[in-house]
């Protein structure tokens, strides 16, 4: 061995290191000769080739960043709000469906678009496509901004069906999910006793959106989600979830950790003000209570409904139950009595229009793109007169008939489980997902972030339990 043992020169660290140097002097520069613009899309180039590739070589990763965005996008808007965050969840959507049917082409077993849902959704996903001919439309451009995430996240459903098709995943998808509720819930709480965090103020002043989150002298909390409704709901879907997770087979600690939750997001529940939500945690339960066919169940549900119709007639000048004995006395409530005389007055425009006045053509996109017309200043507030209203009575009959399929397709293939695990997971995805068919009478929340995310993976999550559970039955009767 020589005496001079000098060791060679590194280049590729030295490339690296110039490399990055250089990258960091264009992302300098290029905003000052340019426009800021250029160096998102010098990031969004060099970022989003290794993501894409990650995404469409491991196709879940995708359905979990989704959910993370989708349950977290109040921040990226608040924090962010020149990044496209929504035509980032499109990218990721259309990266992973493609990389579905790429697999089905090399594989020649196109079995991507086969569920047992697949017709209901193409009916759907075709009367969005006939919308575009409607004569009534003030707006075509509203059309695509209203079909692109409609039909884009019902994508969702058939990924998430095909990718995750084990009891592991399902599991670990689900607990996943309850982590990032639970996340929410807490954030919430800070927001209620310590105020909003000062990039949240800035934002809300900034938009004119105070009269949204201070109402009757009291601030809501709305966590990490978009508006105190939509947190609401997702903390009433997190309660029931977390009590049925807690029956779940788990250890000790899962077990603490659901029953911390569901305290938590019963809190923010409450302090989120929002009235609709409370009926999510009824019928939840007692579907459970139908579902599960256990005579301990039975006495226990007899046993809250007594507690809760005591919690109705209670006499008290509490704000927060006042609000939940408002829920269910809506004929006392002045709120109600508003939504009921619109749907009076929308009615004779609905018989007349079977196509409705066009999708987008309520709401905020209404108010963007045809402001002038009668349709773009009413109010749907339900879920059910949106549809009705924009795509109009067949439309609604084709929505009805997607609920229909979803929820007689997961119910009855649920009372073909008989082992323990299966049954109950199953049961916890039915009971936290099937009330927002209730919600959608009182509030448009399928068609809102986070939901039409979460739901359609909820959905395909509640058909594979059952799937799976059926399987397990007929190898037992095998052996």
């Amino acid at each position: 061995m020589s005496i001079y043992n000098v060791s060679k020169p590194d280049f590729s660290k030295s490339l690296w290191i110039v490399g990055s140097a250089l990258l960091a002097f264009m992302m300098a520069v290029l905003p000052i000769v340019t426009h800021w613009s250029v160096s998102y899309l010098l990031v969004a180039g060099i970022l989003g080739v290794p993501i894409s590739v990650i995404l469409v070589k491991y196709v879940r990763t995708g359905v979990y960043t989704l959910i993370l965005v989708s349950m977290t996008l109040n921040i990226f808007r608040m924090l962010l709000p020149q990044v496209p965050v929504g035509i980032g969840m499109d990218y990721i959507i259309l990266l992973m469906v493609l990389s579905c049917l790429f697999h089905d082409l090399n594989t020649k077993k196109f079995t991507f678009f086969k569920s047992p849902l697949t017709w209901a959704i193409f009916l759907w996903i075709g009367w969005h496509m006939l919308e575009l001919m409607n004569p009534d439309a003030a707006s075509r451009t509203a059309w695509f901004y209203v079909m692109r995430p409609a039909v884009g996240y019902i994508m969702l459903f058939f990924v998430t069906y095909r990718m995750f098709n084990t009891l592991k995943s399902i599991r670990q998808l689900l607990k996943y999910l309850w982590w990032l509720l639970f996340l929410s819930g807490t954030w919430g709480l800070i927001q209620y006793f310590n105020g909003y965090f000062k990039f949240e103020m800035d934002f809300l002043e900034a938009n004119d959106m105070i009269h949204l989150v201070y109402i009757q002298g009291r601030w809501r909390c709305f966590g990490t989600l978009g508006s105190p409704s939509q947190f609401g709901v997702a903390m009433a879907v997190g309660c029931v979830l977390s009590f049925m997770m807690f029956w779940v087979k788990g250890n000790t600690f899962e077990k603490i950790m659901y029953a911390i939750g569901g305290v938590v997001m019963m809190l923010s529940l409450v302090y989120s003000g929002t009235r609709t939500a409370y009926a999510v945690i009824p019928v939840g339960i007692g579907l459970m209570v139908v579902l599960a066919k256990n005579a301990k169940l039975y006495f226990f549900g007899l046993i809250g409904g007594a507690c809760f119709w005591v919690l109705m007639i209670l006499p008290t000048n509490n704000y927060h139950i006042k609000r939940i004995q408002s829920t269910f006395n809506s004929e006392e409530d002045a709120s109600y009595l508003v939504r009921k005389q619109n749907r009076e007055l929308i009615t004779p425009y609905i018989l007349s229009h079977p196509m409705g006045g066009g999708l987008g053509s309520t709401g905020v996109w209404g108010q963007r793109f045809s402001p002038n017309t009668f349709l773009a200043n009413f109010p749907p507030d339900s879920g059910y007169m949106r549809v009705a209203v924009e795509m109009g009575w067949v439309g609604l009959i084709v929505y009805l008939m997607l609920w229909g399929r979803i929820i007689l397709n997961t119910i009855m293939q649920y009372y073909g489980i008989k082992q323990r695990e299966y049954r109950w997971l199953g049961m916890a995805i039915l009971t936290s997902t099937l009330p927002l068919c209730v919600v959608e009478y009182a509030q448009d929340i399928i068609s809102k972030l986070p939901f039409n995310v979460l739901f359609w993976v909820l959905i395909a999550l509640a058909i594979n339990c059952n799937k799976l559970g059926a399987k397990e039955r007929e190898k037992d009767a095998i052996t």
